[in-house]
């Protein structure tokens, strides 16, 4: 449990981790990318969106092998990355 406590800030921030990692769109259409691997020397996201330079957004690895980065709106105010909405979910 100690790990949890250290790492995400206890066992229920775990279990909710399907909202932080990932791609996610914030309010102000800053683009947050979070990963857990471990593993990885190395990450970074490249496409269309910044002419496939793949050493512009190269996210930080912590110490408990999360990559964490973010992507700045435009600004224009629009998401650096274009996307479309293709499921409207209901609640």
């Amino acid at each position: 449990m100690e790990i949890f406590n250290a790492a995400e800030g206890g066992l229920e921030n775990v279990s909710r981790s399907y909202k932080k990692f990932g791609l996610n769109i914030e309010s102000n259409n800053d683009i947050n990318f979070t990963e857990w691997c471990p593993g990885a020397m190395s990450i970074s996201i490249f496409g269309d969106f910044n002419g496939w330079k793949r050493n512009e957004f190269v996210a930080k690895k912590n110490e408990f092998g999360c990559f964490c980065l973010i992507i700045k709106a435009c600004d224009d105010g629009s998401p650096r990355i274009k996307h479309k909405q293709k499921y409207k979910i209901q609640i």
